[in-house]
């Protein structure tokens, strides 16, 4: 009898040990999971990555201080798009993606199409990057969406070794490439070039910082003292504003040339005051930038006018970064602006 209780008792300790270790195996699991879940946080991450960036912000600031640092690295004024675009042939979520230079979309330096899907084995986001075969027909993909419908993947093309994985920290994203994966030959000095970025996401910017040495480890581009590009989240405002033809000096029945048709996003853009419709130019633009005062270190929203002739900001007023809406009235200079109601971090 003691020996048949005996072997119940070791039966019931095997049981209880295969419970305990198919238990500590779930919990295992689930945690593997919730970490897996808490890398990744896709949803999280296009929420914060769909938009338009600029760091107007930066570029200002860094031409103030090369005045009396004459060695300083100037970073270049970028804007971005990052448009969510589907793309049927394509896995995953797609973007339309276009960088430009000093403000001005005509000076386009790069167009690519990002593809994102979750690489669990690495707990990351990955962004894989093609690049258009024919740059000019998909220029502007974002605002002809039906091109996407067409292209295939023999359109496209992409470089093994140079994606970007995102990984969320609890706080932001980060992005990460391998080190040293992601190269090319350069067709000028015939070396390979060898690309390094590093990048952080939060809900209101995107850091960049891209370099690159060649096979020597000799610097190629990128910011020397490592200081990423700190793009801002920008958001459009939509309005109305005109002058009397004369400017300043004209009489109070002088003609005016309106456009209730305004569109401008708050980190630096510039739009002239002129008639919609047939183009006439008062002489005058607006500015909204987000901005810092050199003396307090208070950020401001600054709403200049500027004299079109000289370039120069003739006056300006400011308030506090979330005013949802600003205006300036000055008898002969008139205009308003509020946050545009519609994909507010969009042009379109």
């Amino acid at each position: 009898m003691k020996q048949i209780i005996a072997a119940l008792c070791v039966v019931a300790s095997l049981v209880g040990c295969a419970s305990q270790e198919d238990a500590s195996q779930k919990i295992a699991s689930m945690a593997s999971a919730q970490v897996q879940e808490d890398t990744i946080q896709e949803a999280l991450f296009h929420q914060w990555f769909a938009a338009e960036f600029d760091n107007h912000e930066q570029h200002w600031q860094d031409n103030i201080n090369k005045e009396k640092e004459p060695d300083l690295q100037v970073h270049e004024h970028i804007h971005h798009v990052f448009a969510p675009l589907a793309t049927p042939a394509l896995e995953g979520t797609t973007y339309f993606v276009k960088q430009y230079m000093d403000g001005d979309p005509s000076k386009v330096y790069r167009q690519r199409l990002y593809q994102f899907l979750p690489n669990e084995d690495k707990g990351a986001l990955q962004l894989n990057i093609f690049r258009f075969k024919d740059e000019a027909k998909y220029a502007d993909a974002h605002l002809h969406p039906e091109l996407y419908e067409k292209l295939s993947p023999d359109e496209i093309v992409t470089y093994p070794g140079c994606e970007v994985y995102w990984r969320f920290n609890g706080e932001y994203f980060d992005g990460t490439m391998g080190h040293n994966t992601c190269s090319i030959v350069s067709k000028r000095s015939g070396k390979k070039i060898f690309f390094n970025d590093t990048l952080r996401l939060t809900d209101n910017e995107i850091w960049i910082a891209d370099k690159a040495a060649d096979e020597d480890g000799n610097y190629v581009f990128g910011n020397k003292a490592g200081i990423p590009h700190k793009n801002r989240k920008v958001t459009y405002f939509t309005g109305w504003g005109g002058a009397r033809v004369g400017g300043k000096e004209a009489s109070e029945d002088a003609r005016w040339i309106f456009n209730r048709d305004l569109l401008l996003h708050n980190e630096g853009q510039i739009v002239a005051l002129q008639d919609a419709k047939t183009g006439e130019k008062t002489g005058y633009s607006i500015q909204l930038a987000l901005l810092t005062y050199q003396n307090t270190s208070d950020p401001i929203f600054k709403f200049g006018l500027i004299d079109d002739a000289t370039g120069k900001t003739i006056t300006y007023i400011w308030s506090d970064r979330s005013n949802p809406t600003t205006g300036m009235n000055l008898r002969w200079m008139q205009a308003g602006v509020k946050v545009k109601q519609i994909r507010p971090h969009f042009s379109f």
